[in-house]
C-alpha cells in the first residue's frame, strides 16, 4: 500500500510554539529585560531535565544553572 508523503511531513510537525535554541537563550539572558514567555517556558523545560540528571545521584548533583537564569526568571516574574 503506498502511502502519501504528504501525510507524513504533516505529522511531523511540532505543536505550539517554535523551540528556542541554547543559543538563542545565552543571548537573551544577556539583557533578561528581553526574555519572552517562549524563553521562560525553555528555561522551565531545562529545569525539569536539570532535575532529573540531579536525580541520578553521584557526580551529577553538581550539575546547575548558571547564576544568570534563576535571576532572569525571578526578574520575569516580578514583570
Amino acid at each position: 500500500m503506498l502511502v502519501s508523503q504528504q501525510a507524513d511531513v504533516g505529522a511531523r510537525k511540532r505543536q505550539g510554539s517554535p523551540r528556542v535554541s541554547l543559543a538563542e537563550l545565552r543571548n537573551r539572558l544577556a539583557a533578561p529585560e528581553r526574555l519572552e514567555n517562549r524563553h521562560r517556558q525553555r528555561l522551565q523545560h531545562l529545569a525539569a531535565r536539570l532535575a532529573r540528571i540531579r536525580a541520578l545521584g553521584g557526580e551529577y548533583t553538581g550539575i546547575s544553572f548558571s547564576e544568570y537564569v534563576p535571576a532572569a526568571t525571578d526578574r520575569q516574574a516580578a514583570v
